[in-house]
């Protein structure tokens, strides 16, 4: 341990790097949205919104990590030794669901291209896509000195809650670009509204079957305690950000029968506005609980603990239990 950190095991990534896995969650999650139902033949608004939504929302997350970095000139080095690097991994991943979500967009507006080759795009962007997703989970999975990143059910969360803010993007785009059309309301009150919900319960469903497998594992009980006593978790992303969504979203398919645009409009925006919000949350909770854990060495407990203002020897160190 470094003595001139005062007792900090390590830096905390904070919001530009929770920004930056949300944006990679919300540009592959509203991709594979738009792809299947391009495949399908269904939604064609969700299909144009998707498709605008990929490309931009990972290029924008992108400069999002390079300012994290600092240096941006290290960004250049990210995708070396993919053999041993989950970050060269996910470089290349990532770069090459850029390329197929970008060839997707342009042979769908600005070419006549078959709906076959544009489906064949769409399997390779689709596969890309759900890497990118995983990816996000897999880097911190990966970090063997973060317990309760170390798990496997990290990228399942990311997955899901990828597919729920990509979801809730689409949504809040055919509103906006297609508030007049022709089915909008039906395609709300329908389909839109029944796949929000089933993604919302699945995504209640993994982050409990997390939590639950992080009070199992000895090093990550202290995080999962953590995370449930943060405001930030408990009511902006399973209140705000979850549960609020899923009823609104059963509303919707339930109880909107015949009711006025206007006000099918209001409720599916405003719950799309909430489950982007919770998903932001998820990521940043995840990473600032992760990165406080109490480490056991040796019969010793080392605890990342804040920079005090008067520094003191042997800061940071509690005696063996």
């Amino acid at each position: 341990m470094d003595p001139k950190a005062n007792g900090q095991l390590q830096h905390e990534w904070g919001w530009l790097i929770a920004i930056y896995l949300f944006l990679g969650g919300v540009g592959g999650g509203a991709y594979v949205i738009a792809a299947i139902n391009s495949i399908l033949g269904k939604s064609p608004e969700s299909v144009t919104v998707g498709l605008w939504i990929g490309f931009p929302a990972l290029l924008i997350g992108t400069i999002f990590l390079i300012l994290d970095l600092g240096t941006p000139s290290k960004a250049v080095l990210a995708a070396m030794k993919p053999g041993s690097s989950w970050i060269a991994r996910g470089t290349i991943i990532i770069s090459l669901f850029m390329v197929f979500s970008l060839i997707h967009l342009v042979l769908h507006h600005f070419t006549t291209t078959p709906d076959s080759t544009r489906n064949m795009v769409g399997v390779f962007g689709i596969i890309f896509a759900i890497g990118t997703m995983a990816y996000t989970g897999i880097l911190l999975s990966a970090s063997k000195g973060i317990p309760f990143w170390r798990t496997g059910v990290v990228p399942v969360v990311f997955v899901i809650s990828a597919l729920v803010t990509g979801h809730f993007t689409v949504i809040l785009g055919m509103i906006f670009f297609f508030g007049g059309a022709e089915g909008l309301v039906a395609g709300l009150t329908g389909v839109m509204a029944k796949e929000a919900a089933i993604l919302v319960v699945l995504e209640v469903l993994a982050i409990f079957f997390y939590l639950h497998a992080s009070y199992k594992t000895p090093d990550a009980a202290e995080s999962a305690s953590r995370i449930l006593k943060r405001t930030s978790f408990v009511v902006g992303y399973f209140v705000i950000g979850l549960a609020i969504p899923l009823i609104l979203s059963l509303t919707l398919l339930y109880g909107m029968a015949g009711d006025a645009a206007q006000t099918v409009k209001a409720i599916a925006a405003v719950a799309a506005v909430l489950g982007l919000i919770g998903g932001l949350l998820l990521r940043q909770s995840v990473l600032v609980v992760g990165t406080m854990p109490t480490l056991n060495i040796g019969g010793f407990e080392f605890r990342r603990i804040a920079r005090p203002k008067d520094p003191k020897a042997g800061i940071g160190t509690l005696p063996p239990q």
